[in-house]
C-alpha cells in the first residue's frame, strides 16, 4: 500500500518508511549508510553502486530526461541521464494494486569506482578514483543517489525496491577486495 500521503514530504518520517520499494522525488536525494565489512588491511579493488532507476514525470512519459547523481561519503561519482520515466505496460515485479498509469519499471544502472576512476555500466564516466572516496575499516559508506536542484535535466528520480519494477533487488553496494597477503616463515616466526 502506499506509505502515508502520496507526494508529501513528510511521508519519508512514517515508521514503515523502512519497508518502501518504490520513492520518487524531484529534485533532491536520498542517503543510505552501509556498514563497512571490508576487513582490516584489505585491498578495496572496486566499489559498486546498482540500482533499478528512471526520471519521475507526472504519471509517465518516455521522455522526460532526468541527471541522476551518485555520491558516495559526500564525493559526486557521476551522473547518468534517465531518458524518460516508464509505465503504460505493468513492471514485472510491480504489484496488481499500483496503477498501470503510473511509474512501473526502470532501467537497471551499475556505478563503478575503481583505482582508474568511475563507470557506469562499464562505459568511462569521471576521474573520481577509489583514493578519493575515504573509505575508512569500521567507518559506514554513506551512498546517496538523486537529481541536483541546478542539473541540466531536473526530472526526478524513481528507485525501485525489490517488489516493484523489472528487477528483483533494492539498492546494492558491492564492494570487491583483496584480503591482506601476510607472510609467515617456517620456523613460526614473524617476517622480518
Amino acid at each position: 500500500a502506499v506509505i502515508g500521503l502520496l507526494d508529501d514530504p513528510n511521508s519519508f518520517y512514517e515508521p514503515q518508511r523502512v519497508n518502501a520499494q518504490l520513492l520518487w522525488f524531484r529534485s533532491g536525494y536520498v542517503e543510505y549508510r552501509f556498514p563497512n565489512r571490508v576487513p582490516y588491511g584489505a585491498r578495496i579493488d572496486s566499489l559498486q553502486v546498482s540500482a533499478e532507476v528512471c526520471s519521475e514525470a507526472p504519471l509517465h512519459d518516455p521522455d522526460w530526461p532526468s541527471d541522476l547523481t551518485v555520491w558516495v561519503n559526500g564525493v559526486e561519482v557521476g551522473s547518468w541521464t534517465s531518458p524518460g520515466d516508464f509505465g503504460g505496460q505493468r513492471g514485472r515485479l510491480t504489484p496488481a494494486w499500483w496503477e498501470e498509469k503510473d511509474s512501473q519499471y526502470g532501467s537497471l544502472k551499475r556505478w563503478s569506482v575503481n583505482v582508474d576512476g568511475t563507470s557506469i555500466d562499464g562505459v568511462p564516466l569521471s576521474g573520481v578514483r577509489l583514493a578519493d572516496l575515504d573509505l575508512r575499516a569500521g567507518q559506514p559508506i554513506r551512498v546517496r543517489i538523486g537529481v541536483k536542484r541546478d542539473a541540466l535535466h531536473v526530472g526526478g528520480l524513481n528507485l525501485f525496491g525489490s517488489g516493484f519494477g523489472n528487477y528483483p533487488q533494492d539498492l546494492v553496494l558491492r564492494i570487491e577486495f583483496e584480503p591482506q597477503t601476510i607472510e609467515a616463515s617456517s620456523d613460526g616466526k614473524e617476517p622480518t
